[in-house]
């Protein structure tokens, strides 16, 4: 149960850190937060699949 929760939010954390990343380089730096989640998107885009891979294995676990 408690794997199952770590592996869950790790996953959710990792589609919530482009934003914050986005954030903060909005206030030290000349991004718009869309250009920025665009150029993440477009080169840690890997990430996005370890998170979902990680999301689907905390709820396969969770389930048995």
């Amino acid at each position: 149960m408690k794997t199952s929760k770590v592996l869950i939010g790790t996953g959710i954390g990792i589609f919530i850190l482009p934003f914050v990343l986005g954030l903060y380089h909005m206030w030290i730096e000349n991004w718009n937060l869309l250009d920025w989640l665009i150029l993440y998107s477009f080169v840690y885009w890997p990430t996005y699949v370890f998170g979902a891979v990680l999301i689907v294995s905390g709820w396969i676990i969770y389930k048995k």
